[in-house]
């Protein structure tokens, strides 16, 4: 049976002890936090001072006789693998006569995937649900398993456990759209004291290889040619046994046509360093675009240990260094979170020096947001200003350097492969390591083709087909 772990308020543990038996508390934490570990904490309730949270079970599949034959309107927040869980619950819902519309206002049920990463991406998930309390209303994804509290406001919204969208989906494989999501499994392997998506999706729990390989081989047979592994953190994949490994199993993916490649998920640097070179090295062999999602969130060794990532700035750079020696033009994206509490300027400008060092090919920059039920406590909080005006910082300098470096490409040829249709009249396409190119000209998406690179933004480039 999955564990994961729950962290808890030392001044909760009373009301706790008696629903836990007492080799479930696996230590004591810094900052009166206790963590304990438990059998789906969505099937227990607990009670405690100001209320009460009820479990909701992930084998419960009544809400598939509550959605049959109706308009649904699905919205999808956060990562990448809740889009695939999205995918796989819009394949079910349809397979029940359900129609899947685009517009809410035209919906009779609205149902959220929901994302607990930052409190800006909460609050435009519960304006969602007041803006249409008039509309049956469910909800998924990471809120209903981290933040139930926050459901209390809504009585007659319903929950639908991710778990559950996997039960009732069993082998089927979204079998529509260019770009597909093949999951490696929920959960990760990491100890991050600011985030809550381990106490939502729990340890790393991998899906066999010969299941992902399989659902690879049926996304592709079904029209995808751009595939995204996805995982909380991929290279946690296999961390729960004793037999595999992201680098095994990107060794066992089979070959697929030529006008289809793999995207890669994001990678915590702190799991990727022991495998790294075995997965550089299984990726310039197989049908992977050259892409690394490597989130370093700080250039401060002092700042890495207090979020609890498990590994130092030297890593980060190893990790590098190995991966475009593999896989020369490698692109490698970074995230940095700025303003994390007790961050000093001294941290800010070893943050701002890993920038210039690691020199990404994108990057993503996020303002520190406490989250509740989370070990961070909120003693060393920096000013909202302090975290904003590092954060426009570090935009404003990566920005520059990624349109300088995308100005670079003026003029060029390039190969790409069409992944995607934009708005009217425009598609995405991607460059072998991953770049985005824009093309004004409706294409199919699959198409092979040469570009000429005529401007850019920060973000993508734009192109003219040379030869289609």
């Amino acid at each position: 049976m999955f564990h994961f772990m729950l962290f808890i308020r030392h001044s909760l543990f009373k009301y706790i002890i008696s629903y836990f038996e007492p080799n479930r508390v696996v230590s004591l934490l810094p900052g009166g936090n206790i963590l304990l570990t438990a059998e789906y904490i969505t099937r227990t309730r607990i009670t405690m001072e100001g209320g009460e949270i009820t479990g909701r079970d992930p084998g419960d599949q009544s809400w598939r006789q509550c959605l049959t034959n109706r308009r649904v309107y699905v919205r999808t927040f956060g990562c990448t693998y809740n889009e695939g869980d999205s995918a796989l619950l819009k394949t079910i819902l349809t397979g029940q006569d359900c129609l899947i519309t685009e517009d809410p206002d035209d919906a009779d049920v609205i149902i959220l995937n929901t994302c607990i990463v930052i409190d800006r991406t909460e609050r435009n998930m519960l304006r969602m649900l007041r803006i249409h309390a008039g509309k049956e209303r469910w909800v998924t994804g990471c809120l209903p398993l981290a933040r139930p509290d926050l459901l209390d406001e809504f009585p007659d919204v319903r929950v639908i456990h991710p778990d559950a969208i996997h039960e009732a989906a069993e082998d089927e494989v979204p079998c529509s759209g260019p770009v597909q999501v093949v999951q490696v499994g929920p959960g990760c392997a990491g100890s991050c004291r600011y985030c809550l998506t381990r106490v939502a999706r729990g340890f790393i729990r991998s899906i066999p290889e010969d299941d992902i390989c399989r659902s690879i081989q049926q996304a592709s047979a079904s029209g995808a040619v751009e595939i995204r592994l996805s995982g909380q953190d991929l290279s946690s994949y296999g961390r729960d046994t004793d037999s595999f490994s992201l680098g095994t199993l990107l060794g066992k993916v089979p070959a697929l046509p030529g006008n289809c490649r793999i995207r890669l998920g994001m990678m915590n640097p702190g799991t990727l360093l022991p495998i790294a070179q075995e997965t550089a090295r299984a990726m310039k062999e197989g049908s992977f675009f050259s892409f690394l999602h490597l989130p370093v969130q700080s250039g401060s060794d002092r700042i890495l240990e207090s979020m609890g990532r498990g590994y130092t700035v030297r890593d980060v750079l190893e990790i590098a260094r190995i991966f475009r020696h593999e896989i020369p033009g490698i692109t490698i994206v970074t995230d940095f979170i700025t303003g994390f509490p007790g961050e000093t300027e001294e941290d800010h400008d070893l943050s701002m020096q890993l920038l210039r060092d690691l020199a990404p090919g994108m990057i993503n920059v996020t303002r520190y947001s406490w989250r509740p039920g989370s070990l961070m406590g909120r003693e060393d909080e920096l000013p909202d200003r302090i975290r904003k005006d590092r954060s426009r910082e570090m935009i404003r300098e990566g920005y520059a350097y990624l349109l300088k470096n995308n100005e670079k490409m003026g003029g060029e040829q390039a190969s790409v492969l069409v992944t995607e249709h934009l708005r009217n009249g425009s598609v995405m396409a991607r460059t072998g390591s991953y770049r985005g190119v824009v093309i004004q000209r409706e294409i199919k998406p699959g198409s092979l083709l040469n570009v000429k690179i005529t401007g850019c933004t920060p973000h993508y480039l734009i192109g003219r087909p040379e030869d289609h």
